[in-house]
């Protein structure tokens, strides 16, 4: 069973486009599982900021 995919901000959708695109949907995934479990409701440059080397390790 998947989970429903969350809103990106624009400013966070731009940064996920700009991975290699073998890698995009994987870290996609990742990022919005990291979302969830931090309880946000959408993914944004913020939360991609503060939780990069949480998530990248």
């Amino acid at each position: 069973m998947s989970e429903q995919t969350l809103p990106w901000d624009e400013d966070a959708l731009e940064r996920l486009e700009k991975m290699p695109s073998f890698i995009r949907n994987m870290a996609k995934a990742k990022i919005e599982k990291a979302a969830r479990e931090a309880g946000e409701s959408r993914v944004t440059a913020a939360f991609l900021d503060a939780n990069k080397a949480k998530m990248m390790g």
